[in-house]
């Protein structure tokens, strides 16, 4: 009878995945706005996520206003989201969504899809800006060859850095402007708008300008079209909102710096709460 054959058994060991280009950049941006994204959230913390995630727009673009226009739009409209994510939160506990037209779950629902998209955004197009400002295009085109960065986001930061580098402002508005459909039609028509097509044709009539002095609303403009269609979002936002980002951005800069500037103190998007924040501005800001 021959013996069982011996077998020497070889401890089992898992390997830690080695992190991609992007995750590693993913987690820098996640440490800037101070918010695990992945943990339940009461709506005082997607409140306060807002504020960072503002905060941290207005920074990238107060660092380089000629190039990163993307950034200020984006700071603008996050301070604006901010403001309706206070009032849903205000008249969801005062039961008072009726004053709007909206019933009680609704309420709470526009607050949802507000701090998602809020937050799908700046998941997705906060992290590229790092990159950039610190490695440079080569690093998008090694991201790009790894298949983490679409043909899209990559063309975008070419025009960019093409403009930067010919201090040719027309290229660096045009790259600016493809991130801005990118985030508008890959990122928020998935995330936000497509779940939820009822509730944005109930309130696309009162749906504002996030820009200054742009008191215009979408329903307004189309009156009988829904915020929720790309294709009616898309020609709002380019044939009307642009323009008038792009007016501020080259005519009133001042006026978007020290708008952008209150916004790094975070805090509630609202004026009044601006103007008593305002004598400590001279303390908190780096003087130029």
């Amino acid at each position: 009878m021959s013996a069982a054959p011996t077998t020497t058994s070889t401890p089992l060991t898992t390997a830690t995945p080695t992190p991609t280009l992007r995750a590693a950049w993913h987690r820098r941006a996640l440490r800037r706005i101070e918010i695990d994204p992945l943990q339940p959230a009461a709506q005082a913390s997607i409140i306060a996520r807002n504020e960072q995630i503002t905060a941290a727009y207005a920074e990238l673009y107060l660092r380089n206003p000629q190039l990163y226009r993307w950034a200020g739009m984006a700071a603008l409209t996050s301070a604006h989201v901010g403001r309706g994510m206070y009032q849903m939160h205000l008249l969801h506990h005062a039961h008072l969504g009726w004053l709007i037209g909206l019933l009680q779950r609704d309420v709470a629902a526009v607050f949802d899809a507000l701090g998602a998209g809020n937050l799908a955004v700046f998941v997705d197009i906060y992290w590229q800006h790092l990159a950039y400002e610190l490695a440079g295009l080569p690093e998008f085109e090694r991201i790009h060859a790894a298949g983490e960065l679409s043909v899209a986001a990559l063309a975008a930061w070419r025009l960019i850095d093409a403009g930067r580098v010919a201090a040719d402002d027309t290229l660096i508005w045009e790259g600016n402007l493809q991130l801005l459909y990118i985030e508008q039609k890959e990122v928020l028509q998935p995330a936000v708008y497509d779940t939820q097509p009822r509730l944005w044709r109930d309130i696309s009539l009162w749906i504002e300008s996030p820009l200054l002095g742009q008191h215009e609303t979408f329903g307004a403009w189309a009156p009988s079209a829904t915020i929720g269609n790309f294709e009616a979002r898309w020609r709002w936002i380019s044939t009307r909102l642009v323009p008038r980002w792009q007016a501020l951005a080259t005519t009133q800069a001042a006026r978007v710096e020290e708008v952008l500037e209150r916004r790094l103190l975070g805090g509630a998007p609202f004026r009044l709460l601006d103007r008593l924040r305002r004598p400590a501005l001279a303390e908190l800001l780096p003087t130029r």
